[in-house]
């Protein structure tokens, strides 16, 4: 009996809980786009450490793209913050909209040659303060999908996975793969 009130006692909190809605919305939707950047980011330049042998290099590349408006741009420029902050905006307005990105990976390897590996980047919707996943990443020459900040290790194997792929196309070349 002592369980039943506890779960109404949930049910009530979490019934109380007001949904992010307008500035507030809006801030949410762009610290969750530069918080999954700059996740990826991290991820791509410990993998570079963890491939250190093989003389391998990746990096989130510069540009990414909105696919709701095919939009192309900077991440590191104001534009870039300009256009997010606009972005968020009018999804918190509208209470939905497009929020997918197009990304790649740059992997480079020891001759300094340099390929890319698509990403698609599915944001998730914030909710009220729940700490849940921030994005969804696709490799688009694996298929291979993750939930970020979750699936930070998966992220990963789904990289090396892309390189493998790249290695056994012949389009990568690794210092101790020719073994």
């Amino acid at each position: 009996m002592g369980d039943s009130d506890d779960l109404f006692d949930m049910y009530r909190k979490d019934q109380g809980k007001a949904a992010l809605s307008g500035p507030t919305l809006a801030t949410a939707l762009a610290d969750t786009v530069r918080r999954s950047f700059a996740q990826i980011d991290e991820l791509c330049a410990e993998v570079t450490r963890a491939l250190a042998q093989a003389r391998y290099t990746t990096r989130l590349a510069q540009t990414v793209t909105d696919r709701s408006s095919y939009v192309r741009l900077d991440r590191q420029s104001e534009s870039f913050r300009d256009y997010l902050r606009g972005w968020s905006q009018q999804r918190a307005e509208k209470g939905t909209g497009g929020m997918h990105w197009e990304a790649h990976i740059l992997v480079t390897d020891h001759r300094r040659t340099t390929k890319e590996i698509g990403l698609g980047v599915a944001f998730e919707w914030p909710g009220a303060g729940e700490e849940g996943s921030l994005a969804f990443v696709e490799f688009w020459p694996t298929g291979s999908g993750v939930a970020l900040p979750s699936d930070a290790r998966g992220f990963q194997r789904a990289l090396v996975a892309s390189i493998i792929k790249l290695e056994q196309a012949g389009e990568l070349s690794s210092v101790k793969g020719r073994g």
